[in-house]
Protein backbone atom coordinates (compact mmCIF):
# COMPACT_ATOMS: atom_id res chain seq x y z
CA UNK A 1 0.00 0.00 0.00
CA UNK A 2 1.48 3.43 -0.89
CA UNK A 3 2.39 5.89 1.82
CA UNK A 4 -0.28 8.35 2.87
CA UNK A 5 2.28 11.14 2.84
CA UNK A 6 2.52 13.61 -0.04
CA UNK A 7 6.09 14.84 -0.03
CA UNK A 8 5.32 17.65 -2.49
CA UNK A 9 3.08 19.51 -0.04
CA UNK A 10 4.65 22.41 1.78
CA UNK A 11 4.83 21.78 5.55
CA UNK A 12 2.43 23.47 7.94
CA UNK A 13 4.78 25.54 10.03
CA UNK A 14 4.03 26.81 13.55
CA UNK A 15 2.08 30.03 13.07
CA UNK A 16 2.59 33.54 14.37
CA UNK A 17 -0.16 36.09 13.76
CA UNK A 18 1.71 37.78 10.91
CA UNK A 19 2.61 34.47 9.28
CA UNK A 20 -0.98 33.29 9.52
CA UNK A 21 -2.21 36.42 7.69
CA UNK A 22 0.49 36.27 5.03
CA UNK A 23 0.05 32.57 4.33
CA UNK A 24 -3.69 32.15 4.84
CA UNK A 25 -4.27 30.84 1.32
CA UNK A 26 -1.36 28.41 1.55
CA UNK A 27 -2.61 27.06 4.88
CA UNK A 28 -6.12 26.54 3.49
CA UNK A 29 -4.71 24.53 0.57
CA UNK A 30 -2.48 22.50 2.89
CA UNK A 31 -5.37 21.76 5.24
CA UNK A 32 -7.49 20.63 2.29
CA UNK A 33 -4.70 18.21 1.44
CA UNK A 34 -4.57 17.04 5.04
CA UNK A 35 -8.28 16.22 4.99
CA UNK A 36 -7.83 14.33 1.74
CA UNK A 37 -4.98 12.35 3.27
CA UNK A 38 -7.11 11.43 6.25
CA UNK A 39 -9.73 9.97 3.94
CA UNK A 40 -7.03 7.78 2.42
CA UNK A 41 -6.00 6.68 5.93
CA UNK A 42 -9.60 5.56 6.51
CA UNK A 43 -9.51 3.57 3.28
CA UNK A 44 -6.35 1.79 4.40
CA UNK A 45 -7.76 0.83 7.80
CA UNK A 46 -11.12 -0.87 7.14
CA UNK A 47 -13.39 -2.09 9.86
CA UNK A 48 -13.57 -5.79 10.62
CA UNK A 49 -12.24 -8.51 12.85
CA UNK A 50 -8.56 -9.18 13.35
CA UNK A 51 -5.46 -7.16 14.09
CA UNK A 52 -4.12 -4.74 11.49
CA UNK A 53 -0.81 -3.07 10.67
CA UNK A 54 -0.02 -0.12 8.46
CA UNK A 55 2.98 0.73 6.25
CA UNK A 56 4.76 4.02 6.86
CA UNK A 57 7.78 4.72 4.66
CA UNK A 58 9.96 1.62 5.20
CA UNK A 59 8.33 0.74 8.54
CA UNK A 60 5.37 -1.37 9.61
CA UNK A 61 3.22 0.25 12.30
CA UNK A 62 0.94 -1.52 14.76
CA UNK A 63 -0.63 -1.08 18.20
CA UNK A 64 -0.08 -2.40 21.68
CA UNK A 65 -2.34 -1.68 24.65
CA UNK A 66 -1.23 -1.24 28.26
CA UNK A 67 -3.85 -1.75 31.00
CA UNK A 68 -4.89 1.05 33.35
CA UNK A 69 -6.34 -0.10 36.68
CA UNK A 70 -8.91 1.73 38.81
CA UNK A 71 -8.29 1.78 42.56
CA UNK A 72 -11.97 2.20 43.42
CA UNK A 73 -13.11 -0.22 40.74
CA UNK A 74 -10.47 -2.79 41.76
CA UNK A 75 -10.30 -3.72 38.10
CA UNK A 76 -8.90 -2.74 34.71
CA UNK A 77 -10.83 0.32 33.45
CA UNK A 78 -9.12 0.80 30.10
CA UNK A 79 -5.99 0.70 27.97
CA UNK A 80 -3.50 3.16 26.54
CA UNK A 81 -2.86 2.70 22.82
CA UNK A 82 0.88 2.71 22.15
CA UNK A 83 2.69 2.75 18.82
CA UNK A 84 4.81 -0.23 17.83
CA UNK A 85 7.02 -0.06 14.73
CA UNK A 86 9.40 -2.48 12.98
CA UNK A 87 11.78 -1.95 10.10
CA UNK A 88 12.11 -4.17 7.05
CA UNK A 89 14.30 -6.66 8.93
CA UNK A 90 11.83 -6.93 11.80
CA UNK A 91 13.81 -4.88 14.31
CA UNK A 92 11.71 -2.72 16.67
CA UNK A 93 11.93 1.07 16.28
CA UNK A 94 10.90 3.31 19.17
CA UNK A 95 8.10 5.87 18.58
CA UNK A 96 10.41 8.87 19.01
CA UNK A 97 12.57 7.61 16.14
CA UNK A 98 9.49 7.01 13.98
CA UNK A 99 8.37 10.62 14.39
CA UNK A 100 11.93 11.85 13.86
CA UNK A 101 11.89 10.13 10.45
CA UNK A 102 9.08 12.42 9.33
CA UNK A 103 10.33 14.72 6.57
CA UNK A 104 8.44 17.78 7.79
CA UNK A 105 5.74 19.10 10.07
CA UNK A 106 2.95 17.89 7.81
CA UNK A 107 4.34 14.36 7.86
CA UNK A 108 4.16 14.47 11.66
CA UNK A 109 0.49 15.50 11.49
CA UNK A 110 -0.31 12.60 9.18
CA UNK A 111 1.56 10.21 11.43
CA UNK A 112 -0.25 11.44 14.56
CA UNK A 113 -3.66 11.04 12.91
CA UNK A 114 -2.63 7.71 11.43
CA UNK A 115 -1.75 6.42 14.91
CA UNK A 116 -5.11 7.50 16.29
CA UNK A 117 -6.94 5.61 13.54
CA UNK A 118 -4.68 2.59 13.87
CA UNK A 119 -5.22 2.35 17.64
CA UNK A 120 -9.00 2.75 17.38
CA UNK A 121 -9.12 0.13 14.62
CA UNK A 122 -7.22 -2.37 16.76
CA UNK A 123 -8.95 -1.37 19.99
CA UNK A 124 -12.30 -2.18 18.43
CA UNK A 125 -11.02 -5.74 18.02
CA UNK A 126 -9.31 -6.04 21.40
CA UNK A 127 -12.25 -7.93 22.92
CA UNK A 128 -15.69 -9.15 21.90
CA UNK A 129 -17.59 -6.72 24.14
CA UNK A 130 -17.01 -2.99 24.53
CA UNK A 131 -17.52 -3.39 28.28
CA UNK A 132 -14.50 -5.71 28.36
CA UNK A 133 -12.31 -3.04 26.74
CA UNK A 134 -13.37 -0.01 28.77
CA UNK A 135 -11.60 3.25 27.97
CA UNK A 136 -9.00 3.82 25.28
CA UNK A 137 -6.30 6.42 25.98
CA UNK A 138 -5.01 7.93 22.72
CA UNK A 139 -1.94 10.17 22.59
CA UNK A 140 -2.15 13.46 20.70
CA UNK A 141 0.90 15.60 20.03
CA UNK A 142 -0.05 19.22 20.80
CA UNK A 143 1.07 20.49 17.36
CA UNK A 144 -1.21 17.91 15.73
CA UNK A 145 -4.05 18.62 18.15
CA UNK A 146 -4.13 22.33 17.25
CA UNK A 147 -4.96 21.35 13.66
CA UNK A 148 -8.07 19.40 14.70
CA UNK A 149 -10.32 22.48 15.09
CA UNK A 150 -9.61 23.27 11.42
CA UNK A 151 -11.11 19.86 10.53
CA UNK A 152 -13.80 19.53 13.23
CA UNK A 153 -15.59 16.66 11.50
CA UNK A 154 -12.52 14.49 10.87
CA UNK A 155 -11.86 13.14 14.37
CA UNK A 156 -15.59 12.63 15.00
CA UNK A 157 -15.89 10.74 11.70
CA UNK A 158 -12.86 8.63 12.61
CA UNK A 159 -14.43 7.67 15.95
CA UNK A 160 -17.72 6.79 14.27
CA UNK A 161 -15.96 4.84 11.53
CA UNK A 162 -14.22 2.54 13.98
CA UNK A 163 -17.27 2.11 16.20
CA UNK A 164 -15.74 3.34 19.46
CA UNK A 165 -18.13 5.22 21.76
CA UNK A 166 -16.80 8.81 22.23
CA UNK A 167 -17.32 8.63 26.00
CA UNK A 168 -14.85 5.73 26.08
CA UNK A 169 -12.06 7.78 24.46
CA UNK A 170 -9.51 9.69 26.53
CA UNK A 171 -7.35 12.06 24.49
CA UNK A 172 -3.94 12.42 26.13
CA UNK A 173 -2.24 15.74 25.48
CA UNK A 174 1.47 14.94 25.51
CA UNK A 175 3.94 17.07 27.43
CA UNK A 176 5.65 18.59 24.38
CA UNK A 177 5.42 22.30 23.61
CA UNK A 178 3.05 23.92 21.15
CA UNK A 179 3.33 27.08 19.09
CA UNK A 180 0.03 28.45 20.41
CA UNK A 181 -1.45 27.26 23.71
CA UNK A 182 -4.71 29.11 22.96
CA UNK A 183 -5.28 26.88 19.92
CA UNK A 184 -4.64 23.87 22.15
CA UNK A 185 -7.58 25.01 24.30
CA UNK A 186 -9.70 25.10 21.12
CA UNK A 187 -8.69 21.51 20.38
CA UNK A 188 -9.61 20.37 23.89
CA UNK A 189 -12.99 22.07 23.58
CA UNK A 190 -13.55 20.20 20.31
CA UNK A 191 -12.73 16.84 21.90
CA UNK A 192 -15.15 17.57 24.73
CA UNK A 193 -17.88 18.58 22.27
CA UNK A 194 -17.42 15.24 20.50
CA UNK A 195 -17.84 13.51 23.87
CA UNK A 196 -14.25 12.51 24.67
CA UNK A 197 -12.45 12.89 27.97
CA UNK A 198 -9.18 14.82 28.33
CA UNK A 199 -5.96 13.82 30.04
CA UNK A 200 -2.66 15.64 30.49
CA UNK A 201 0.26 13.25 30.11
CA UNK A 202 3.67 13.25 31.84
CA UNK A 203 2.60 15.81 34.43
CA UNK A 204 5.56 17.06 36.44
CA UNK A 205 8.03 17.35 33.57
CA UNK A 206 8.46 19.45 30.43
CA UNK A 207 5.43 21.53 29.41
CA UNK A 208 2.89 19.50 31.44
CA UNK A 209 2.80 21.93 34.33
CA UNK A 210 0.19 23.69 36.43
CA UNK A 211 -0.35 26.40 33.81
CA UNK A 212 -1.53 23.78 31.33
CA UNK A 213 -3.58 22.05 34.06
CA UNK A 214 -5.50 25.22 34.87
CA UNK A 215 -5.87 26.19 31.23
CA UNK A 216 -7.13 22.85 29.88
CA UNK A 217 -9.04 21.69 32.99
CA UNK A 218 -8.59 17.98 32.15
CA UNK A 219 -10.63 15.07 33.46
CA UNK A 220 -7.47 13.13 34.29
CA UNK A 221 -3.83 13.97 34.96
CA UNK A 222 -1.12 11.35 34.42
CA UNK A 223 1.80 11.92 36.77
CA UNK A 224 5.16 11.12 35.19
CA UNK A 225 6.96 7.96 36.25
CA UNK A 226 9.96 9.86 37.63
CA UNK A 227 7.74 11.23 40.41
CA UNK A 228 6.66 7.81 41.76
CA UNK A 229 10.19 6.44 41.44
CA UNK A 230 11.57 9.24 43.59
CA UNK A 231 8.65 9.15 46.05
CA UNK A 232 9.21 5.46 46.71
CA UNK A 233 12.82 6.10 47.77
CA UNK A 234 12.49 9.45 49.53
CA UNK A 235 10.09 10.41 52.32
CA UNK A 236 10.03 14.12 51.43
CA UNK A 237 9.34 13.32 47.78
CA UNK A 238 6.44 11.15 48.95
CA UNK A 239 4.92 14.10 50.75
CA UNK A 240 5.36 16.18 47.59
CA UNK A 241 3.53 13.48 45.63
CA UNK A 242 0.65 13.51 48.13
CA UNK A 243 0.38 17.29 47.87
CA UNK A 244 0.50 17.06 44.07
CA UNK A 245 -2.36 14.54 44.10
CA UNK A 246 -4.35 16.76 46.44
CA UNK A 247 -3.85 19.83 44.24
CA UNK A 248 -4.94 17.94 41.13
CA UNK A 249 -8.04 16.74 42.96
CA UNK A 250 -8.70 20.34 44.02
CA UNK A 251 -8.71 21.21 40.31
CA UNK A 252 -11.46 18.66 39.75
CA UNK A 253 -9.36 16.04 37.96
CA UNK A 254 -8.55 12.44 38.76
CA UNK A 255 -5.01 11.13 39.02
CA UNK A 256 -3.29 8.40 37.05
CA UNK A 257 0.17 7.47 38.32
CA UNK A 258 2.05 5.84 35.45
CA UNK A 259 5.35 4.07 35.10
CA UNK A 260 4.79 1.80 38.12
CA UNK A 261 7.27 -1.06 37.80
CA UNK A 262 7.50 -2.45 41.33
CA UNK A 263 5.09 -3.46 44.09
CA UNK A 264 6.49 -0.80 46.44
CA UNK A 265 5.71 1.89 43.85
CA UNK A 266 2.15 0.59 43.49
CA UNK A 267 1.62 0.70 47.25
CA UNK A 268 2.97 4.26 47.52
CA UNK A 269 0.71 5.32 44.62
CA UNK A 270 -2.41 3.91 46.29
CA UNK A 271 -1.45 5.41 49.65
CA UNK A 272 -0.89 8.81 48.03
CA UNK A 273 -4.48 8.84 46.78
CA UNK A 274 -4.09 7.88 43.10
CA UNK A 275 -7.33 7.04 41.32
CA UNK A 276 -5.75 4.95 38.57
CA UNK A 277 -2.52 2.98 38.17
CA UNK A 278 -0.43 2.09 35.11
CA UNK A 279 2.93 0.45 34.50
CA UNK A 280 4.86 -2.74 33.84
CA UNK A 281 3.99 -4.03 37.33
CA UNK A 282 0.39 -4.50 36.16
CA UNK A 283 1.07 -5.47 32.57
CA UNK A 284 3.25 -4.72 29.58
CA UNK A 285 1.71 -3.36 26.38
CA UNK A 286 0.10 -6.25 24.53
CA UNK A 287 -2.60 -7.19 22.07
CA UNK A 288 -4.93 -8.83 24.61
CA UNK A 289 -7.09 -7.67 27.49
CA UNK A 290 -6.07 -8.10 31.12
CA UNK A 291 -7.53 -10.99 33.09
CA UNK A 292 -10.02 -9.92 35.81
CA UNK A 293 -8.60 -12.70 38.01
CA UNK A 294 -5.14 -11.14 37.73
CA UNK A 295 -6.58 -7.71 38.62
CA UNK A 296 -8.26 -9.14 41.70
CA UNK A 297 -5.06 -10.84 42.79
CA UNK A 298 -3.07 -7.62 42.41
CA UNK A 299 -5.51 -5.53 44.42
CA UNK A 300 -5.78 -8.17 47.14
CA UNK A 301 -2.03 -7.91 47.58
CA UNK A 302 -2.04 -4.10 47.52
CA UNK A 303 -4.95 -3.76 49.94
CA UNK A 304 -3.19 -6.04 52.43
CA UNK A 305 0.11 -4.16 52.00
CA UNK A 306 -1.42 -0.81 52.92
CA UNK A 307 -1.50 -2.11 56.50
CA UNK A 308 2.20 -2.99 56.57
CA UNK A 309 4.14 -0.70 58.93
CA UNK A 310 6.51 0.62 56.27
CA UNK A 311 3.57 1.84 54.20
CA UNK A 312 1.06 2.68 56.92
CA UNK A 313 0.43 5.84 55.90
CA UNK A 314 1.19 9.23 57.02
CA UNK A 315 0.83 9.75 53.30
CA UNK A 316 -2.95 9.27 53.23
CA UNK A 317 -4.34 12.60 52.09
CA UNK A 318 -5.23 14.87 54.99
CA UNK A 319 -4.77 12.18 57.67
CA UNK A 320 -1.67 11.90 59.85
CA UNK A 321 -0.54 8.57 61.26
CA UNK A 322 -1.42 9.53 64.89
CA UNK A 323 -4.92 10.53 63.79
CA UNK A 324 -5.32 7.29 61.85
CA UNK A 325 -4.26 5.32 64.94
CA UNK A 326 -6.92 7.11 66.96
CA UNK A 327 -9.59 6.10 64.46
CA UNK A 328 -8.29 2.51 64.61
CA UNK A 329 -8.58 2.42 68.41
CA UNK A 330 -12.12 3.81 68.33
CA UNK A 331 -13.08 1.21 65.72
CA UNK A 332 -11.90 -1.59 68.02
CA UNK A 333 -13.74 -0.06 70.99
CA UNK A 334 -16.95 0.17 68.96
CA UNK A 335 -16.69 -3.46 67.82
CA UNK A 336 -16.10 -4.64 71.39
CA UNK A 337 -19.16 -2.70 72.55
CA UNK A 338 -21.31 -4.19 69.78
CA UNK A 339 -20.11 -7.64 70.81
CA UNK A 340 -21.41 -6.91 74.30
CA UNK A 341 -24.89 -6.15 72.87
CA UNK A 342 -24.64 -2.37 73.32
CA UNK A 343 -26.88 -0.46 70.92
CA UNK A 344 -25.17 0.30 67.59
CA UNK A 345 -25.65 4.07 67.88
CA UNK A 346 -24.18 4.16 71.36
CA UNK A 347 -21.32 1.81 70.50
CA UNK A 348 -20.21 3.91 67.53
CA UNK A 349 -20.89 7.37 68.98
CA UNK A 350 -17.26 8.10 69.89
CA UNK A 351 -16.06 7.16 66.39
CA UNK A 352 -18.68 9.37 64.76
CA UNK A 353 -17.72 12.38 66.86
CA UNK A 354 -14.28 12.40 65.21
CA UNK A 355 -13.94 15.38 62.84
CA UNK A 356 -13.42 13.37 59.64
CA UNK A 357 -15.80 10.46 60.35
CA UNK A 358 -18.29 10.18 57.48
CA UNK A 359 -20.22 7.03 58.35
CA UNK A 360 -20.04 3.74 60.20
CA UNK A 361 -21.79 0.53 59.19
CA UNK A 362 -22.06 -3.08 60.32
CA UNK A 363 -22.12 -6.05 57.95
CA UNK A 364 -22.94 -9.70 58.49
CA UNK A 365 -20.13 -11.98 57.32
CA UNK A 366 -21.92 -15.31 57.07
CA UNK A 367 -23.98 -14.21 54.05
CA UNK A 368 -21.08 -13.11 51.87
CA UNK A 369 -21.61 -14.49 48.37
CA UNK A 370 -18.74 -16.42 46.84
CA UNK A 371 -19.69 -14.86 43.50
CA UNK A 372 -17.55 -11.77 43.11
CA UNK A 373 -19.90 -10.53 40.38
CA UNK A 374 -22.84 -10.52 42.81
CA UNK A 375 -22.44 -6.92 43.93
CA UNK A 376 -25.93 -5.57 43.35
CA UNK A 377 -27.81 -3.35 45.76
CA UNK A 378 -29.86 -6.40 46.77
CA UNK A 379 -26.82 -8.53 47.62
CA UNK A 380 -25.26 -5.71 49.66
CA UNK A 381 -28.60 -5.11 51.35
CA UNK A 382 -28.63 -8.71 52.56
CA UNK A 383 -25.38 -8.29 54.49
CA UNK A 384 -25.84 -4.72 55.73
CA UNK A 385 -27.09 -4.75 59.32
CA UNK A 386 -26.96 -1.08 60.33
CA UNK A 387 -25.49 2.22 59.18
CA UNK A 388 -25.20 5.72 60.56
CA UNK A 389 -23.78 8.51 58.39
CA UNK A 390 -23.33 12.25 58.15
CA UNK A 391 -26.48 13.49 56.41
CA UNK A 392 -24.43 15.90 54.29
CA UNK A 393 -22.57 12.93 52.82
CA UNK A 394 -25.51 10.65 52.14
CA UNK A 395 -24.96 8.67 48.93
CA UNK A 396 -21.47 10.10 48.44
CA UNK A 397 -19.15 7.16 47.87
CA UNK A 398 -21.83 5.13 49.63
CA UNK A 399 -21.37 1.39 50.23
CA UNK A 400 -24.32 0.54 47.96
CA UNK A 401 -22.61 2.33 45.03
CA UNK A 402 -19.42 0.28 45.24
CA UNK A 403 -20.69 -3.22 45.92
CA UNK A 404 -17.79 -5.13 44.36
CA UNK A 405 -15.20 -3.21 46.36
CA UNK A 406 -17.24 -3.59 49.53
CA UNK A 407 -17.34 -7.37 49.10
CA UNK A 408 -13.55 -7.39 48.90
CA UNK A 409 -13.28 -5.29 52.06
CA UNK A 410 -15.59 -7.72 53.83
CA UNK A 411 -13.62 -10.78 52.76
CA UNK A 412 -10.27 -9.26 53.78
CA UNK A 413 -11.59 -8.37 57.23
CA UNK A 414 -13.02 -11.86 57.78
CA UNK A 415 -9.80 -13.50 56.61
CA UNK A 416 -7.88 -11.77 59.42
CA UNK A 417 -10.30 -10.91 62.28
CA UNK A 418 -9.40 -8.66 65.21
CA UNK A 419 -7.13 -6.56 62.97
CA UNK A 420 -8.13 -3.09 61.75
CA UNK A 421 -7.65 -2.98 57.98
CA UNK A 422 -7.09 0.25 56.05
CA UNK A 423 -8.72 -0.08 52.65
CA UNK A 424 -8.49 1.89 49.43
CA UNK A 425 -10.88 4.80 49.03
CA UNK A 426 -14.50 4.21 48.18
CA UNK A 427 -15.28 6.45 45.19
CA UNK A 428 -18.77 7.07 43.87
CA UNK A 429 -18.80 6.13 40.18
CA UNK A 430 -22.51 6.86 39.64
CA UNK A 431 -22.65 8.59 36.24
CA UNK A 432 -25.62 10.73 37.19
CA UNK A 433 -24.44 11.85 40.60
CA UNK A 434 -24.08 15.65 40.86
CA UNK A 435 -21.85 15.45 43.88
CA UNK A 436 -18.56 16.90 45.09
CA UNK A 437 -15.39 14.90 44.54
CA UNK A 438 -15.07 13.08 47.86
CA UNK A 439 -12.43 10.59 48.95
CA UNK A 440 -12.67 8.33 51.97
CA UNK A 441 -10.48 5.76 53.63
CA UNK A 442 -12.44 2.74 54.84
CA UNK A 443 -11.41 1.05 58.08
CA UNK A 444 -12.72 -2.49 58.57
CA UNK A 445 -12.62 -4.80 61.58
CA UNK A 446 -13.75 -8.42 61.71
CA UNK A 447 -15.16 -9.85 64.96
CA UNK A 448 -17.83 -12.21 66.25
CA UNK A 449 -21.21 -11.36 67.77
CA UNK A 450 -22.98 -14.30 69.41
CA UNK A 451 -20.87 -16.61 67.25
CA UNK A 452 -21.80 -14.84 64.00
CA UNK A 453 -18.93 -13.30 61.99
CA UNK A 454 -19.41 -9.55 61.62
CA UNK A 455 -17.45 -6.71 60.06
CA UNK A 456 -17.58 -3.15 61.32
CA UNK A 457 -16.59 -0.48 58.79
CA UNK A 458 -15.96 3.22 59.17
CA UNK A 459 -15.42 5.69 56.31
CA UNK A 460 -13.08 8.58 57.07
CA UNK A 461 -13.30 11.68 54.92
CA UNK A 462 -9.80 12.54 53.72
CA UNK A 463 -10.44 14.87 50.80
CA UNK A 464 -13.21 16.92 49.23
CA UNK A 465 -12.98 19.19 46.19
CA UNK A 466 -15.15 20.74 43.54
CA UNK A 467 -16.41 18.51 40.74
CA UNK A 468 -14.72 18.45 37.36
CA UNK A 469 -16.39 20.54 34.61
CA UNK A 470 -16.69 17.29 32.68
CA UNK A 471 -16.96 14.64 35.36
CA UNK A 472 -15.35 11.38 34.34
CA UNK A 473 -17.43 8.22 34.40
CA UNK A 474 -16.27 4.67 33.83
CA UNK A 475 -18.15 2.53 31.29
CA UNK A 476 -21.27 1.03 32.87
CA UNK A 477 -23.20 -1.74 31.15
CA UNK A 478 -26.98 -1.47 31.12
CA UNK A 479 -28.33 -4.29 29.03
CA UNK A 480 -26.45 -4.13 25.76
CA UNK A 481 -25.77 -0.39 25.88
CA UNK A 482 -22.79 1.48 27.26
CA UNK A 483 -23.64 4.54 29.30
Amino acid sequence: MPSMLNKSIQPLKPKSNSAAIANAGTNVDARTTLASGLNRIFAGLPRGRGWTTFPFNTLTLSSAFQPILGVAEQNCVGYEGLLRAHNMTGQPINPETVFALSANHQDELFLDWLCRGLHMRNFANLANLESERGLIFINAYPEAAVEDPHHPEVFADMISFYGVHPSNIVVEILETGVSDEAHLVDAVNLYRKIGCKIAIDDFGIGFSNFDRLWRLRPDLVKIDRTVIQTATRDHHARLVLCNMVKLIHDCGAKVVIEGIEERAEAIVAVAAGADYLQGFYFGRPDQTTMSPVLCQSIFTSLNDAINEPQYATESIEGLTQPALNQYRDLMVDAANAIGKQIEFADATAAFLTMPQAARVYLMRGEDVSTDNNDSTDQSIGRIMVDMIEDEDLANVAAPHSVGAQLKQILKHALAEPSVVKVNASLVNTDRGAKLPHVRTVTLSYGFAQLGIPMVLCGDILVHKSRPSPAAIAMPVVLGNDLT
